[in-house]
């Protein structure tokens, strides 16, 4: 089963969590301190790690810019979702946390795969904040689909009618992440996870970032007959990419990877890795937030086992130990390349 209708399958069952403009409603159900019980939730009253994604992304979940966030604004923010009505040169819709500390921290943007970024948040481990954070990292995670209503349906598109688009959009997410106080604007780094490999490749290959990883990313995408490849980035000038590869890939098979590398020319500190026995997505092991598990332990286990069997038997598999190594290579060679 490819991973967006693995993803698919699993968001149409997730319950979505809403702050209403009621003080005892989100006092009770979402643990948010609405201190002057004005029924909105202010910056400061985001105590409780529930609210502190809502903290860290105050700014951009605030649509209205009223300083309080009200019902709709949090539920759109949880559904990944950008505001309505975004005004012309506003960001994509992205996600950010940060480590504990002032910083400033070296930072990663994480590229989600075909199956958008609420459920590659949901089921790649490598891909989600926890990982980086442990890590040292700060984490910036855009919605490249989001803006252009790009779906697993018509993810395709990502690659042909809208990549002049995302290249822009990505390229703007970094110039943010150079501005944000937290983040040591020096040391800014790439991971992509399939879909998200090919942006990976795009990021280093003109130079944006430090360096870069894909993970069993896209190197050979099919649009309408016309063959879309990520190495047309690179030249003498990019910048370091780390390519990993898992030798049984059924959705961007071995052969694709190699048909791509063998026309790389002239780029320099370029590495890569092929697992054998691995397959794609081999980081797929779903993750839930405790509230929504503590909130309805017996569902949320029967859903978690249900996208657990779907990883492990219809999807190439998950691999524990190709999943750490795959980190520990990514980690490793972004030290390599830290300032």
């Amino acid at each position: 089963m490819p991973l967006f209708t693995l993803v698919l399958t699993l968001t149409t069952l997730l319950p979505t969590l809403v702050l209403a403009q009621d003080k005892e409603l989100s006092a009770r159900a979402l643990e948010a301190d609405d201190a002057n019980g004005d029924g909105l939730l202010q910056k400061n009253e985001a105590k409780y790690p529930v609210t502190w994604d809502w903290k860290a992304n105050f700014d951009q979940i605030d649509c209205d810019k009223n300083a309080g966030l009200d019902g709709a604004e949090i539920e759109s923010f949880n559904d990944f979702k950008e505001c309505p009505n975004q005004v012309a040169g506003t960001n994509i819709y992205h996600r950010k946390a940060y480590p504990t500390g002032s910083g400033p921290f070296p930072a990663v943007i994480a590229l989600h795969t075909s199956g958008g970024l609420k459920g590659t948040r949901i089921n790649i481990e490598n891909f989600r904040k926890e990982t980086w954070l442990r890590a040292g990292y700060a984490w910036y995670a855009p919605n490249f689909f989001e803006k252009h209503g790009i779906t697993t349906e018509t993810r395709m598109d990502t690659f042909a009618e809208y990549r002049e688009d995302i290249e822009k959009e990505l390229a703007a997410i970094i110039t943010l992440m150079k501005t944000d106080p937290k983040i040591d604007s020096k040391n800014i780094f790439a991971v992509g996870f399939s879909n998200g490999g090919f942006w990976a490749s795009y990021l280093a290959g003109k130079g944006i970032v430090n360096a870069a990883a894909s993970h069993y990313g896209v190197w050979r995408a099919s649009v309408d007959g016309e063959i879309e490849y990520p190495m047309e980035y690179f030249s003498s000038t990019s910048s370091p990419l780390l390519a990993l590869h898992g030798e049984d890939d059924s959705t961007q098979r071995l052969d694709y990877y190699f048909t791509a590398r063998n026309q790389i020319h002239d780029t320099p500190k370029f590495e890569d890795h092929v697992y054998k026995g691995a397959g794609h997505a081999w980081d797929c092991f779903p993750y839930f937030p405790k509230l929504l598990v503590d909130r309805d332990p017996k569902r949320m286990g029967r859903i978690l086992e249900r996208v657990e069997a779907v990883c492990a038997e219809q999807f190439d598999g998950p691999n524990r130990e190709v999943t750490n190594d795959a980190l520990k290579r990514t980690l490793a060679f972004f030290k390599k390349y830290t300032k």
